[in-house]
């Protein structure tokens, strides 16, 4: 078709969406919908392992097709004699209904709490927790993005917890849901980094201990040299900005919140007041040793993946 014959059919066709009525153009969404292939699982990772393609075992690049296991395409490695499919050796890996894996994403996309995403699935609540924190492996031990321009960076903390475990370690007492923690016992609470850059980039990161080491080593790595680093007063950021010849900017008191009309924390305490609102309203609580997949969940959201996105992400 020509682009000017393309040009004016578009006009005309867009004139007549405009004269329906919201019930009639939502048919015509319908009947485009229908028409549409479908997309599966394995329209998405299959092109992924083609890029590299190769024996997860023994990282042979010689192997035949080996038959289907359901639509998936199994492989046999001619070196180890090994079978395998584009999950083997994946955090994906021995997951089964892979069908609704994409339905599954889509919840994650809403961030839907689990009672919620095993319903609309009809999945068990169990393997609707399973398949979270798999999906969420990967995100949570590799960060991609550096930080640089105007970076805003500040600590948070959590109250330390065992959800979902039966017998506390140590003498801890259970605490009721929403009940206070004492502040001043060390173990009580859990400090969690979280940096933002003006371009949506996010680094995060739980502390095994709020020191200037700690933050150094969660921070600094990601840093773009050169950038400006906006903190609160404590002293971790001064050598890190040293360390990354950033300029810094302190912002202490109350009444120097906000330099220049542009350096300043609010966007990443925002993000903060949002990740927290989020945990203890919305999840209702998590453990602590799942708090990393939280924050890659957080960060994926913030980055504005879509669910097939969130699932390519799983699979890397």
């Amino acid at each position: 078709m020509r682009a000017k014959t393309f040009t004016y059919r578009l006009k005309y066709i867009t004139q007549l969406l405009l004269d329906m009525t919201p019930a009639q153009r939502e048919q015509v969404k319908l009947n485009i919908q229908s028409i549409q292939p479908e997309i599966t699982v394995g329209d998405i990772i299959q092109p992924i392992f083609d890029i590299s393609p190769q024996c997860p075992h023994c990282h042979s690049l010689h192997f035949n097709k080996w038959g289907k296991s359901g639509s998936v395409q199994r492989y046999r490695c001619k070196e180890c004699a090994k079978t395998f499919n584009i999950k083997t050796k994946t955090p994906l890996a021995k997951l089964h209904k892979c069908d609704l894996w994409l339905q599954y994403a889509e919840c994650m996309e809403l961030k839907l709490p689990l009672r919620q995403a095993a319903k609309i699935c009809n999945i068990n609540l169990k393997t609707a927790f399973l398949w979270r924190h798999r999906f969420l492996e990967v995100q949570s031990e590799q960060y991609k993005d550096k930080l640089s321009g105007i970076i805003e960076v500040d600590e948070f903390f959590l109250a330390y917890s065992e959800k979902g475990t039966k017998k506390l370690n140590g003498d801890r007492v259970a605490r009721k849901r929403g009940g206070e923690v004492d502040k001043r016992k060390r173990g009580e609470q859990v400090a969690v980094l979280l940096s933002i850059d003006r371009s949506k980039h996010m680094i995060d990161g739980v502390l095994a201990d709020d020191t200037a080491s700690e933050i150094s080593s969660h921070l600094e790595p990601y840093i773009v040299k050169d950038s400006i680093l906006c903190s609160d007063g404590a002293w971790a950021y001064v050598s890190i900005a040293e360390e990354t010849n950033c300029d810094h900017k302190r912002l202490i008191s109350n009444e120097n919140r906000v330099q220049d009309k542009i350096y300043h924390i609010q966007t990443v305490n925002g993000a903060i007041a949002h990740f927290k609102g989020w945990i203890d309203i919305k999840m209702r609580g998590v453990a602590t040793k799942y708090l990393p997949h939280y924050l890659a969940w957080f960060r994926e959201s913030y980055a504005g993946l879509n669910f097939q996105q969130m699932l390519v992400a799983a699979y890397r």
